[in-house]
């Protein structure tokens, strides 16, 4: 890819650790069963982790169904990254893909998901391993540059957290892509091309930051090709394909995803407002402090990255040559590029949820590995090689060390919402679901608390008083659930929880026309949630409207036929009025159901 304008001086350079590790055969075998045995050492437990953190409920736990039918293949390339349809976040058919086959491979067990990540990441490293080779690195060099990466604690979120899947994907196709552009300009094979532009469509289909490869590409080629103006047209054309996988991304994600994100949610308000994310990722891969799963912006990492990123372009600077120099920029425009696209994207929660994810950097920090390796390669060529090569290999076991320590945080959701409220006390969903996990347990004092912190530490913040409201009302204070479920509504009338609930509550008061008016506000939010209409159905039945509730509850019925609940309440209904006999017809369709309320209904009144 580069020159290799450093062979003249590697003749002298004695050898060091890093040298000896990566072997001196041609494949440099030595260097991948290093890179292989740090890994797994360090990810090697994550077989037996538990799926149920943040977003690996929603994305696998909850989506159960669709995954464990070998069927529903082509349903999963047709949903979005949540398994929506219609969708509403990103569309990244691959990734679900990747899933669905993990689903079919465990039958419902957690370790085939760490196990594509960790296989994922260990393929990632060692491309690295040689992309640094094909930019002139010598082995001992790019392989001590890659256990930095392949051991740093920023990357635990992605690879210990299955849904750092989309960013393992990209970051191992980028690199492919790279190498197979330039191997087809020095020797053209059709495989070489098919690689190339088969591992962009899988790219892009990942997730979208790929849509940059081209242009990552084509810097490269620019910067680095040594027959760049001979090549021009040859490499035009085998990029020109790379249209299509883009335009074609773009169209089934539309009719996927009817609309685009917001602008609040993704575009150039979000990416100014999220800028630290640059300084705080360089120094969280440099000096790993304040590693969170869901992180807050933060003063000290703030400072303490800035202050690092100048300090390592100085020193990179200042220990470059001509040949290197070019690698700096290089490096810089690669973090740089692929660091824009999570940074111009905000949780829709906002700093309710998290300022940004530390698996985002997963792709961009190689700019900053390339970086790195030219201040490594001076000062390896130094007086003081061998002291230098132990340093590192100090930091690396550190780095793995730490890394170990800190994935054990990932080992099941009670230790994943600790660590993510411990990370950022002031993250309402953090403090919500770690409630949540809380009264699922039993724990109940601790569920209360996490509510009542969520909720203070979030003004705005509608679901801790739901769910705080819920737990009143399971507890038996209903006065105090009361004023929950309204806090909830004041706070945000467009949550159907909310609505939904305080309808409930209402009802349960015998308030039935605020009842009807909170089950209407809830049906407005979820038009097709049938137990909604066959709430008002026997609402208006049980106040003599008998004649409009009727139609209602074949509503409800018509959105879901198994809903036992109508049977149970239009036959109360016509029973009421004296129409025994319909009564227990409906009764017996709910009890044919297995509704245990109507089959008791039957045989009390129905003999």
């Amino acid at each position: 890819m580069a020159q290799k304008t450093q062979s003249s001086r590697q003749v002298s350079v004695r050898s060091t650790v890093f040298d000896l590790l990566s072997g001196s055969s041609p494949g440099n075998v030595g260097a991948l069963i290093v890179i292989v045995i740090s890994t797994l050492l360090i990810y090697g437990r994550d077989l037996s982790f538990t799926i149920g953190k943040f977003d690996e409920d929603v994305i696998i736990t909850f989506n159960e169904k669709i995954l464990k039918d070998p069927s529903n293949v082509i349903e999963v390339l047709k949903r979005d990254a949540f398994f929506n349809n219609p969708g509403r976040n990103f569309y990244r058919p691959v990734q679900n893909l990747s899933f669905f086959i993990d689903r079919q491979i465990g039958k419902g067990k957690s370790w085939p998901y760490y196990l594509t990540n960790i296989l994922l990441h260990i393929a990632t490293c060692w491309l690295l391993f040689k992309t640094l080779k094909d930019f002139a690195f010598r082995p001992g060099v790019a392989l001590a540059c890659v256990l930095i990466y392949a051991t740093s604690p920023l990357f635990v979120h992605a690879i210990a957290w299955a849904p750092g899947r989309g960013d393992l994907l990209i970051a191992m196709f980028s690199l492919i892509c790279l190498r197979a552009a330039f191997r087809y300009l020095d020797a053209p094979k059709v495989s070489t091309l098919l690689l190339l532009h088969g591992c962009f469509f899988l790219s892009m289909f990942s997730k979208e930051t790929s849509v940059l490869f081209p242009l990552m590409i084509t810097v490269a080629w620019w910067m680095f090709y040594p027959r760049r103006q001979e090549t021009t047209k040859t490499f035009v054309m085998i990029m020109l394909p790379c249209i299509i996988p883009i335009v074609l991304f773009f169209v089934l994600r539309r009719m996927v995803i009817p609309q685009f994100p917001a602008a609040t949610v993704f575009g150039i308000e979000p990416f100014l407002n999220n800028l630290r994310v640059i300084p705080e990722s360089i120094g969280k891969f440099i000096v790993p402090i304040g590693l969170a799963p869901l992180p807050a912006f933060t003063w000290l990492v703030t400072g303490l990255g800035a202050a690092l990123a100048i300090g390592l372009a100085v020193l990179a600077i200042r220990t470059s040559t001509e040949s290197t120099r070019p690698l700096i920029v290089f490096g810089c425009i690669w973090f740089l590029l692929f660091t824009i696209p999570g940074t111009a994207y905000t949780n829709e929660l906002g700093d309710i949820a998290y300022d940004y994810l530390e698996h985002r950097a997963y792709l961009p920090m190689m700019g900053i590995v390339m970086m790195m390796g030219v201040v490594i390669s001076a000062l390896m060529e130094g007086a003081r090689r061998k002291e230098v090569s132990y340093a590192i290999a100090a930091i690396i076991l550190a780095f793995g060390a730490y890394s170990l320590s800190h994935a054990a945080n990932y080992k099941n959701p009670e230790l994943f919402y600790d660590m993510a409220v411990k990370g950022n006390p002031h993250s309402g969903m953090s403090l919500l679901n770690r409630g949540y996990l809380r009264m699922v347990k039993g724990n109940v004092d601790g569920a209360l608390q996490d509510y009542t912190k969520a909720a203070a530490e979030c003004p705005t913040y509608s679901e801790p008083m739901v769910n705080r409201g819920v737990l009143y009302q399971d507890l038996k204070r209903l006065s105090e659930a009361g004023s929950d479920f309204k806090e909830a509504v004041r706070r945000n009338p467009e949550l159907f929880a909310a609505q939904y609930n305080l309808a409930n509550w209402y009802g349960s008061q015998d308030d039935f026309q605020n009842a009807l008016k909170h089950y209407y506000e809830s049906m407005r939010l979820r038009p097709t949630f049938a137990e909604g209409w066959a709430m008002i159905a026997a609402i208006k039945a049980k106040n003599g409207g008998l004649e409009e509730a009727l139609p209602i509850f074949d509503k409800a019925l018509s959105l879901d036929s198994n809903l036992t609940i109508v049977y149970v309440n239009r036959g109360k209904a016509f029973y009421n009025v004296g129409r025994k006999d319909e009564a227990c017809a409906e009764w017996r369709r709910g009890a044919a159901r297995g509704d245990a309320e109507a089959a008791q209904l039957t045989q009390s009144l129905c003999r």
